[in-house]
């Protein structure tokens, strides 16, 4: 750290203007309530207004009266400051969310609030463990083997310690310690996520402004922006991302992290620290935080997709002129041209296709009944087939998916086929998948596939189907 960076960092950084910001006391003390301590990501602008309207009413109660704007005023300063982050989503009403400079403030500032005790031993532990896994992962064949020998070693005497009585529980000061560390895990992953959305935003900004200014072709420019995804993607934050996403994904990490908060919650030392609920929505959270990277990504792909469309319109408008163009000049100079001068050679081979080379034209062949007057008469056809025509009700199925989805924040393909059994079948399933493929908020992974179990309700047989991984979302 030189002068001339600690000079930039003093005029540019935005989490350091904040800290010197004009309304610091009013910033900070609001957003840390309305975000933090209500653990929430998103708020409607609406709403985030009226929640500062009521805490600058508070401190005037107070006799605070500093701030005597608008709420709705503060919000667009703190929005064009870069301390909020204020856009549209689906809805005319834009949202409201925290910029990554704001949360590394208040990171920064929570960490200087003195906390109950410090959990020295929790973290010693977790650096040792993090530098036996590092060991571990660059061991050759021979340290590997010695290295299982000896934790199987350590594993046999602490089972032959409990099979003789000898089982000590852990004290409730490290149960303590470990829990409050992986709640400051779980606050410091998700304010993570914002940096890595700013990263895919500008660079989805970066490539508007590339489309905008940028004479190249389209196969130039797709060229020169997916080179930038694919940097963006094989940097170590983007695999990284992709390793944490497809874990976050796996339906077995799921119900294992389900099982995992419930026994730790029911734990009584943990009862007696636990002040927020962080740690028990952090799936929830991190699905949200992940799908809003991803949805930043579909963004880039779209504003691609639109200049591809755009791109072919203006050069189909392009060649119709050129054509006109030289219609013009022809019927200008008709009467100077003679039929065999050479109006234009092509260098190479071409081949022309001719209109005599192609086929005749083939009537359609229609049927010809023997007899053309229908007489009244009884029907020997069985239509009972007709009556066992198999109707998938779609909007039936996407309720059963709505249903489960009210209890939990996601569901699976499997567990929504263990609630509603099939009662027709494959076509049934099939129906519960075209409904994930049409909607963004639904994850398909065909990486990953798992065994479906369909009954056959006439015959009462059970078959197995091998079918992608399928994730509903709220």
């Amino acid at each position: 750290m030189n002068y001339e960076k600690a000079l930039a960092l003093y005029r540019n950084d935005k989490t350091l203007q904040l800290l010197r910001a004009e309304h610091f006391p009013l910033l900070v003390s609001f957003l840390h309530l309305a975000f933090k301590q209500q653990e929430k990501n998103v708020y409607p602008q609406v709403q985030l207004a009226s929640l500062l309207g009521d805490f600058i009413y508070a401190l005037h109660q107070q006799g605070i009266k500093d701030y005597d704007k608008p709420a709705t005023d503060y919000l667009q300063k703190w929005a064009q400051q870069g301390y909020l982050r204020r856009y549209y989503e689906s809805a005319d009403e834009p949202v409201i969310e925290l910029s990554p400079a704001t949360e590394n403030a208040l990171k920064w500032l929570n960490d200087l609030n003195k906390q109950q005790f410090v959990g020295t031993h929790s973290r010693l532990v977790q650096f040792f463990s993090l530098l036996q896994q590092i060991v571990k992962q660059t061991a050759g064949p021979e340290e590997r083997l010695a290295q299982l020998e000896q934790e199987r070693k350590k594993i046999d005497v602490e089972i032959q310690q409990i099979r003789q009585g000898n089982f000590a529980r852990v004290a409730a000061t490290e149960l303590k310690e470990n829990y409050l560390l992986a709640e400051d895990t779980a606050r410091r992953l998700l304010s993570d996520f914002r940096q890595i959305e700013e990263n895919f935003r500008e660079l989805d900004a970066q490539t508007r402004q590339t489309i905008i200014k940028t004479d190249l072709g389209k196969a130039d420019l797709l060229d020169q922006v997916f080179s930038h995804q694919d940097h963006l993607w094989n940097t170590d934050q983007g695999k990284s991302f992709r390793s944490f996403w497809e874990f976050l994904m796996s339906e077995s990490m799921q119900q294992e992290l389900e099982t995992l908060l419930e026994k730790v919650n029911a734990i009584p030392e943990i009862q007696e620290v636990k002040r927020e609920q962080v740690v028990d929505r952090i799936k929830t959270n991190l699905v949200d935080a992940g799908d809003k990277v991803n949805r930043s990504n579909d963004g880039l792909i779209e504003q691609l997709r639109k200049f591809v469309e755009q791109k072919n319109l203006n050069e189909s408008k392009h060649i119709m002129r050129s054509i006109e163009a030289i219609e013009s000049l022809l019927l200008e100079y008709a009467s100077q041209l003679h039929p065999n001068d050479t109006l234009m050679e092509i260098g190479g081979f071409f081949k022309p296709s001719l209109v005599m080379e192609r086929p005749l034209f083939s009537p359609p062949i229609k049927t010809v009944f023997e007899k053309k007057t229908v007489q009244a008469g009884i029907a020997e056809a069985d239509t009972q087939a007709l009556f066992e025509q198999v109707f998938i009700d779609i909007e039936l199925l996407r309720g059963n998916i709505q249903k489960l989805l009210q209890h939990k924040s996601q569901v699976s393909l499997e567990e929504i086929l263990e609630h509603y059994v099939p009662e027709k079948g494959v076509a049934e399933v099939l129906g519960y998948m075209q409904i994930a493929s049409v909607s963004n908020k639904h994850y398909i992974n065909n990486q990953q596939t798992s065994t479906l179990t369909i009954k056959d309700v006439a015959s009462g047989a059970d078959y197995q189907l091998d079918a992608p991984l399928i994730i509903y979302n709220r």
